[in-house]
């Protein structure tokens, strides 16, 4: 997807990379080569132009899209600062991060400079990888608890959302026929949600905002290309001409100011043994006996994960469904019928999900086309890789290309329409996960890295979209212009995000008030 640049990304950073490259080309290129076939790909002043161009755009999409038309499926772009491998197809995906004769080669991490510099020296679960943090696998096992907790039985998720929804309900009904920026709506709505599991307290407003600073500057600096130009050269944060002097003073003060609530503030006022959210399990977790290795940061580096894993995917996938909901209004109309039928005024529950199967399949259409993590989480290959015939050597950076498969032709036709119905079968029903539709879907990745929140960030998204179209229609806003869904609407980060919105959300004749 092509993203909007940010001018901030100016002829200054493409100036400094050049130097880099001069500086680092002797030492890049005069190592020996493998004698193996390496896989296509941009080599020398083409791979120097490629990411300064990448650099210019503030978005490695784009010319990643570029590569794929040039090159293939298999793009190996080698350059002054690194190996990057790019997979533009979902069967090289799988057999990368999930075949059995690869996997263990290739779910490790880079050591990347969001890791280290905002994520408290990688003690966090997202970020490292067992190679330069030998304890990641007790702290995947801390985080694995911490999303238990969050889903345990569903009935926790299920009845925070219900609270949720039923308060935005109340909030809407009050601003109905009015525009409302939906922005606002959803993601204080989910953040609402994810810090309430997390403190086991309804959250004030300033720890809202706080949470909502950190998750926004957060998903700047760890898009692929300000990462990986900042893991190259880390000391462009100190030069004040540049974005990247104040994206990471942001980082630090908004990730400050978040744990002061979610740690400190927790940590004073917890009682153990009686933990009332995720924030005092992990802190229960550290007082044990054979955890002497988590410290402070360990946990503040699970908070910081649990945070961002719980809110940002689900909140950016909400967006894009609205609007396209908005831009396709005859979908709306299909979901209230199927709502009227199954479930009349009953209030939806997580367990209508198998009885609503166009629901779910507007929600698979709608990560299919915005595809929120459109080059996924970087990983790492820990040796020479044959994939296809190829070498991809020990040491590159890999990024799975889901905004270019999820769009291919040959797989989904008619790939720019939103057809919710092409992931139904024939009498209706939603396609087995092992149909080859479903298995080229790659939304929340695969193999060990694969996101943990998966089962729970989709179940929040359609207690939402249920819930909101039981009681609304979904209107073009009436004072604003609508958003279109271009690729020029949304903007770069780790995870895609859309630029503000407003709709009009206008009561349905015949619903019930929410009970």
């Amino acid at each position: 997807m092509e993203t909007v640049s940010d001018p901030g990304y100016s002829a200054h950073v493409a100036v400094l990379l050049g130097v880099i490259a001069v500086t680092l080309a002797y030492l890049r290129f005069t190592k020996s080569t493998s004698s193996k076939k390496l896989a296509p790909g941009p080599r020398g002043l083409d791979a120097l132009r490629g990411m300064v161009s990448a650099l210019r755009e503030g978005s490695l999409n784009r010319q990643a899209e570029q590569w794929s038309r040039q090159y293939g499926p298999l793009v190996l772009c080698r350059s002054a600062v690194g190996d990057l491998c790019v997979l533009n197809s979902p069967r090289l995906v799988r057999e990368m991060y999930a075949g059995k004769d690869l996997e263990h080669l290739t779910n490790n991490r880079p050591m990347t400079f969001t890791g280290w510099f905002a994520l408290f020296d990688f003690k966090d679960v997202i970020t490292s990888s067992p190679q330069y943090r030998p304890e990641w696998s007790k702290m995947r096992k801390m985080f694995h608890q911490a999303i238990k907790f969050y889903g345990d039985g569903v009935e926790r998720m299920e009845s925070r959302v219900q609270e949720e929804l039923h308060r935005l309900v109340t909030e809407l009904e009050a601003d109905c026929g009015k525009d409302v920026d939906i922005n606002h709506v959803i993601s204080a709505s989910i953040m609402r949600i994810v810090l309430t599991l997390m403190t086991g307290e309804h959250p004030v407003p300033s720890l809202v905002a706080a949470a909502k600073q950190f998750d926004d500057t957060i998903n700047e600096i760890f898009s692929p290309i300000t990462d990986t130009l900042l893991t190259a050269c880390p000391w462009l944060r100190h030069l004040p001409l540049l974005p990247y002097h104040k994206l990471c003073r942001d980082v630090i003060q908004a990730r400050d100011a978040l744990m002061e609530r979610l740690f400190t503030q927790s940590k004073a006022s917890r009682v153990r043994g009686e933990p009332r959210g995720i924030a005092d399990i992990l802190l229960d977790e550290q007082d044990k006996g054979d955890n002497q290795w988590m410290t402070d940061d360990h946990v503040r580096g699970l908070l910081t994960n649990t945070v961002a894993a719980a809110s940002v995917t689900s909140t950016q996938t909400l967006k894009a469904l609205f609007l396209y909901l908005t831009h396709n209004p005859e979908v709306v109309r299909r979901i209230q019928k199927d709502l009227d039928t199954k479930l009349g005024e009953r209030t939806p529950r997580i367990q209508d999900r198998g009885d609503l199967p166009y629901v779910e399949a507007v929600v698979l259409e709608t990560l299919r086309l915005a595809s929120p993590v459109s080059m996924g989480l970087p990983h790492l290959t820990t040796d020479d890789v044959t994939l296809d015939g190829y070498t991809i050597p020990k040491g590159a950076t890999v990024f799975a290309n889901t905004l270019v498969f999820h769009r291919d032709p040959e797989i989904y036709p008619d790939p720019e329409a939103f057809k919710p119905e092409r992931f139904l079968d024939d009498a209706g029903q939603l396609l087995p996960a092992n149909h080859p539709l479903r298995q080229s879907m790659i939304a929340f990745g695969v193999g060990k890295r694969s996101c943990v929140g998966e089962s729970f960030a989709r179940s929040r998204v359609f207690l939402y979209v249920t819930t909101l179209l039981q009681h609304f229609d979904v209107l073009p806003p009436t004072q604003h212009e609508l958003l279109p869904v271009t690729r020029s609407s949304w903007k770069n980060g780790i995870v895609l995000e859309l630029k503000p919105y407003h709709v009009v959300f206008r009561l349905r004749a015949h619903t019930h008030r929410y009970v």
